[in-house]
This record gives structure tokens, C-alpha cells and sequence, in this order.
């Protein structure tokens, strides 16, 4: 039987097998709280030293040691040393008139509190010594100025998000902890996004070089990341679907093991953001087959959540590093610096979307509000994805082009350029993509003018009222996968019940249309009734006159079977169902009183 997470008070019984007891228990939950605790620790130790360096600059060089013992320079490029005429190879022999002894010493005293002054001795080749008058991050300071902004404004700026991120993330992970910790892949969940996270959270890294175990810190990502792509095969059931799932999380310590490597001793951005992309592609399509083969329908909400927040995160990224690869080496390093800030500003929109997903799709027994934003979420970030890749690569063709036929890159006139094919794909492009979301995601969404086709004008001639009546009554709960439905046709100011499906017509008389709910459907507006009601729903069938809507008749619709709600969608989808059939049971209407007017009473007796 399958174990949906959402049911853990309501149908505890089916999760008996996902129970830990006993020894199994306390290990799992004291793992949980170590990682907990280490992640606190470091972060309470690194925020003030993560608050002291926004206060740190540098003069943008670095030191080095040469083969005879000497401390060369290394400059960055349109850095504040650089500005000053310092060369790369350039010979440091003093800061603030004091010998540097080794590279280790002067990489020290090349930092210092932003704004304050510093005098270094450098020597080129065989030149005299000379004295050079820097200010540490003299050129950020600069900029900021010209922008009209303070280094305050950008210690509070960055000590905002990093509390909001660590808040929601020390948040979520309790609160999925907390939902049942005698459940494995509940503390499965909450240990991966406690973990997962921790590495976006920069304090955290500032407390485990402070307490000198740097190494920590990728070991604790590493373990986030191996744990966050076994929680993508598993979640909600517990079990690998499909099953090749299995497989790939043995081995996934193979790519842990590589990237705490490149980490350690590379250091490579680029490398871990590749390496680990696969597996979250992977990770979205075992959802992605888990929904459209296996899941039940009480677990599709969570599925949905899940990659909802999954793709969210994979698609903001993917664009956070396409920005930084691809902008980063035309700045200067002031604005370099800038736009770093800026990223890891939105760095933490796809981690937090990702923890919350979890603890929507566990918390939440009807996640059907939520399915018009995740629909809209899944078309828009994979059209951004797209039309950004199509702009990166139209920049990059003509950049080379450029470069081989006028011997220069047109950087910023290659951009412009690239944005008019992408303007122009737009719409073909989000077209694509929305109807090939709603084919494999949206499957229960119905075109009513398609399905129903007693709404075509054409069939007006050669039907009745009644008989589009009963069409409505059992054809539109059947495609709806509702219970049961009525129809309310307005007579005389007075809606009368004119046809029942799969329920007796006593209980269609108990539903009570009050002043407030007429006003509503008077206003072509669909009532969602209370669980105590005897319909779920109330869809106004209406004829638009200018801004006038007539009230021709409501069909009341039951709730859905096997506990399901109605989504945004489905409402949207009713409401232009309810103007066709409106119009269309007005005409019908119109009709049967001119034949009752053509053909004499004499006769039709």
C-alpha cells in the first residue's frame, strides 16, 4: 500500500512501515540533531565574523612566494592596485613601512578595515623602490559613493538576507522534523534541507574556518546534497521509483567524493554546479514518472509541490551562474563585487523555495489552491531557461564572429543583437511549453467546448433545453471526477430544479441560495460552498450583456471523488463554461418559444 506523508495523523496505520523504534529510532534522530546542532554552532560562531568582513577590503593583489624567497605581487585586473600602476610580478618589500618576512604575512596586512590608508613598497625588475598610497577598497568605496550608497548600507543589506535565509531555513527543517519524527523519510527530509542549505548560509562557513574545521563545511554539503537527490527517488512513498533510482543513489558517492575534492582544493564553482545538475534533472524526472504512473491522488498534490519547488530552484540557479559566467569577466572589480552581492542576494529565493516545497507538500491536505502558481511557475521558469540559453548562445556566435572578421568583440552591442530573436521566439516559445506542461502535469484540465459539443451553435437547431440540461448535469460531474451534480434553471426570478444526477432531489432542495450567494452568482461569479453543504460548488450560467450579466440557471456541482479538491484552473476553465452554456441554454430557450409560437395549439394537440 502506498504511504503518502500528508496522512501521518489521519491514516497513521499506512505508515507503519516507515516507523523506526527503538536503538534505529534515537540513532536516526540523534544524527538528525549532531548536523542540527554543528550547523547552529557554526553559524552563532561566524555571523560576527561574517558582519566583520563586509568591513574588510582589500587593494585587489595578492602575494605570493618566488623561488628565491622574495614576495611577488599578483594584481587583479581593473582593481584598486592595478589603478595605482602596480604590475603583476611587481617585488612587495614593505606595508606601512614594515618588512614582509613571507607571502602569509603580507596577504594579512593587504586586507584592512574598508576606507583605511596603506602605503606599500613595491619594486619592478631593477627599478628603485617606490611608495605606493592605496586605500583599502578605495575603488568599491568610490563606486558606492557615485551610486549615492554606504558600506552600512550593504552590511545591513547583506546581514538581512542571510538572517531571512537562515531563519527559514531553521525553521523548515524543524517543522518537517516535528510533523512525525518516528517517520524516516520524514527525518530523511528535514535532515537534507537542514544540510542542503547550510552551504548557501555563508556564517556557516565563517564558523568552521573560525574554529579552524573548515572542511566541515563541504562535508556537511556534500552529505545535504547525496541526501536531497535520494529524498527526489523517494518522496512521498518511501520506496525508488522508478526503480533504476536505486542505483544511481548507491553511487552517488562518487560525485560527493569528486566535488568535496574540487571543493577543497580547486575550489571550482563551475564544477560543482555542473556535476550535481544532472542529478537534480534526474530527481525531476523520478517525480515526474512518479505522478503520471504511480502516484495516488492523494499524493499528486505532493509530487506536484515537490517539483513545483524543484524546478523553481534548478532554473534560478541555472540562471544565477549563466549570469556570472556570463557577465562577470566584462565587469570591473568594484562592479564585480556589486553584482556578486547581488547574486548571493538571489542565491537564497531557490533554496528557501525548495525547503518550503517540503513543508507545503507534507503540512498541506489540499494543495489545490496552489496548483494555478506552480503551473505558472513550471511555464515561465522553463521559457526563461530556454530563452536564456538561446541568448547566451546568439551573444557568444557573434562575440566570435565579431572577434574573427573585425578583430573585437561587440560585448554590449552582441547582447543587444541577441535579444531580438529572443523577443521574437517569445510567444511560440511559452505556447510550446504551457501546452506540453498542461499535457503531462494538467492532465484532469478539460476544454469545454471541445468536450461538450451540444455548446456549438451549430447544434442549437436540433436541441432542447432539457436535453442540454441533463448534457451539463452528467456529462460535466463525469469529466470532473465529481460525486454528483444538479441543474437550477431561473423561472420567474425563482431558481427551480429541473435535473438531478447520483443524488436524491431531496438533498438537491436542502442547498439554500441566500441573498449573498445570488449576488455572486448574479455577478458571474462561482460559490465555493462549506464541506457541510450538499454541493461543492455553485457555476452561474450567464448571458453577458455589456456589463450586465442575466442569470439564466447554476449548475451545481459535488465535490470530487477520493478526497480531491477543485484548483484554480478548474474554476477558470468553469467560469468560461458557465458564459457558453449560459448563452447557449438562452438561444435554446428563444428557440423552443418560436416553435411554440409557429405551430398552433390545434395541432401540437
Amino acid at each position: 500500500m502506498e504511504q503518502p506523508v500528508l496522512h501521518i495523523e489521519k491514516d497513521a496505520h499506512k505508515n507503519h512501515g516507515r516507523h523506526l523504534h527503538g536503538a534505529r529510532l534515537w540513532l536516526a534522530r540523534s544524527v538528525y540533531f549532531l548536523f542540527f546542532a554543528l550547523i547552529l554552532v557554526f553559524f552563532g560562531v561566524g555571523f560576527p565574523a561574517n558582519l566583520n568582513g563586509w568591513r574588510q577590503g582589500s587593494i585587489g593583489a595578492a602575494a605570493y612566494p618566488s623561488s628565491d624567497g622574495k614576495v611577488i605581487l599578483y594584481v587583479i585586473p581593473n582593481g584598486d592596485a592595478t589603478s595605482a600602476g602596480i604590475l603583476n610580478g611587481d617585488v612587495l618589500t614593505a606595508i606601512n613601512g614594515t618588512p614582509v618576512p613571507s607571502a602569509t604575512q603580507a596577504n594579512q596586512m593587504l586586507t584592512g578595515q574598508a576606507g583605511d590608508p596603506v602605503n606599500i613598497t613595491v619594486q619592478s625588475g631593477a627599478a628603485l623602490p617606490r611608495q605606493v598610497s592605496l586605500t583599502y577598497a578605495g575603488g568599491f568605496l568610490q563606486l558606492l559613493s557615485q551610486m549615492h550608497l554606504s558600506l552600512q548600507f550593504l552590511v545591513i543589506y547583506n546581514v538581512t538576507f542571510t538572517s531571512l535565509l537562515a531563519l527559514a531555513v531553521f525553521l523548515a527543517s524543524p517543522l518537517v522534523f516535528l510533523r512525525h519524527s518516528k517517520d524516516w523519510l520524514v527525518i530523511l527530509i528535514a535532515f537534507s534541507m537542514i544540510t542542503f542549505a547550510s552551504f548557501f548560509i555563508t556564517p556557516v562557513k565563517y564558523g568552521t574556518i573560525k574554529l579552524h574545521v573548515g572542511f566541515m563545511n563541504n562535508v556537511i554539503y556534500m552529505v545535504g546534497m547525496v541526501a536531497m537527490v535520494i529524498v527526489f527517488f523517494l518522496f512521498p512513498s518511501g520506496r525508488f521509483e522508478p526503480r533504476w533510482t536505486r542505483w544511481v543513489a548507491i553511487f552517488l558517492f562518487i560525485p560527493a567524493m569528486l566535488d568535496f575534492l574540487n571543493l577543497e582544493f580547486a575550489n571550482s564553482v563551475l564544477f560543482d554546479f555542473c556535476l550535481w545538475i544532472p542529478f537534480y534533472i534526474l530527481g525531476t524526472i523520478a517525480q515526474v514518472y512518479r505522478y503520471r504512473h504511480i502516484a495516488t491522488s492523494v499524493e499528486r498534490p505532493q509530487t506536484k509541490q515537490v517539483v513545483f519547488g524543484v524546478v523553481l530552484c534548478v532554473c534560478m540557479l541555472v540562471i544565477l551562474n549563466l549570469a556570472i559566467f556570463s557577465f562577470g569577466a566584462h565587469f570591473s572589480y568594484a562592479q564585480y563585487i556589486l553584482f556578486s552581492l547581488v547574486v548571493e542576494a538571489g542565491a537564497i529565493l531557490p533554496v528557501v523555495a525548495l525547503d518550503w516545497s517540503f513543508v507545503f507538500a507534507i503540512y498541506h491536505y489540499r494543495l489545490w489552491d496552489t496548483d494555478l502558481y506552480i503551473n505558472r511557475t513550471l511555464v515561465y521558469g522553463m521559457v526563461t531557461l530556454f530563452l536564456m540559453l538561446v541568448w547566451v548562445l546568439t551573444t557568444q556566435v557573434l562575440n566570435f564572429a565579431s572577434q574573427q572578421f573585425l578583430g573585437k568583440q561587440i560585448n554590449w552591442l552582441g547582447a543587444l543583437v541577441s535579444s531580438l530573436p529572443v523577443a521574437v521566439i517569445y510567444k511560440p516559445v511559452q505556447k510550446w511549453v504551457e501546452k506540453w506542461v498542461n499535457t503531462r502535469f494538467y492532465k484532469d484540465r478539460i476544454d469545454y467546448s471541445e468536450a461538450l459539443i451540444e455548446l456549438r451553435p451549430e447544434m442549437w437547431n436540433f436541441l432542447t433545453p432539457t436535453d442540454l440540461g441533463h448534457t451539463l448535469v452528467t456529462i460535466i460531474p463525469a469529466l470532473l471526477q465529481s460525486s454528483s451534480g444538479a441543474l437550477f434553471i431561473q423561472e420567474k426570478k425563482l431558481l427551480k430544479l429541473t435535473e438531478v444526477h447520483n443524488m436524491h432531489p431531496s438533498d438537491a432542495y436542502k442547498l439554500s441560495f441566500t441573498e449573498e450567494i445570488l449576488k455572486k452568482l448574479e455577478n458571474a461569479t462561482i460559490v465555493n460552498l462549506p464541506e457541510n453543504a450538499p454541493f461543492a460548488m455553485l457555476v452561474p450560467l450567464t448571458v453577458s450583456r455589456f456589463k450586465v450579466n442575466d442569470l439564466v440557471g447554476v449548475l451545481a456541482v459535488g465535490p470530487r471523488t477520493q478526497g480531491r479538491g477543485y484548483s484554480r484552473d478548474h474554476l477558470n476553465d468553469l467560469s468560461a463554461l458557465g458564459r457558453n452554456a449560459g448563452m447557449a441554454l438562452h438561444m435554446l430557450k428563444l428557440n423552443e418559444k418560436k416553435h411554440a409560437k409557429e405551430i398552433p395549439a390545434g395541432v401540437e394537440g
